[in-house]
């Protein structure tokens, strides 16, 4: 078997079981597909899954940072200029190596913010599930190697 059809099972049967399993957890399932497809592009193996959980998890923090300010500060009337300074940030902490996987900064901050959370266990919830799809896409590809392998 060829590394791209054992990649494709691989992913097939674990995501199928991430769908079962996150939704039973109450995590947000499509934040743990967005952070997978991140680990892949930030290029895998382990670096890709150092930056993916990094970056996506700033974005997380930012995300919550920000509407943390807005709603403490009553400031819904500029909650734009607000999220402007947070898409700079996402972008000018890529200077900094770990977190240099711009897009997974913007994945990690659209998905907390689709997901609207209302508490810290609902930026909690994201924040796992975005571990656990970058870690689910570290395991796909490992476990393609072994299927390809013994094929």
């Amino acid at each position: 078997m060829d590394m791209l059809m054992a990649l494709a099972v691989s992913i097939g049967v674990l995501i199928a079981v991430w769908v079962k399993v996150g939704a039973m957890a109450s995590l947000a399932v499509p934040a743990g597909i967005v952070a997978w497809a991140c680990f892949f592009a930030a290029g895998g193996k382990i670096t890709g899954l150092q930056k993916t959980i990094a970056s996506t998890l700033s974005g997380v923090v930012w995300v919550w940072l920000a509407m943390t300010l807005i709603g403490a500060m009553g400031m819904g009337n500029i909650a734009w200029i607000i999220i402007g300074v947070v898409a700079f940030l996402l972008v000018i902490q890529s200077k900094v190596a770990i977190l240099s996987f711009i897009p997974g900064a913007f994945c990690g901050a659209a998905v907390t913010a689709w997901a609207a959370p209302t508490d810290a266990k609902g930026y909690l919830m994201v924040a796992v599930a975005l571990v656990a799809g970058a870690v689910l896409g570290y395991v796909s590809e490992m476990g393609a190697g072994m299927i390809a392998k013994k094929a």
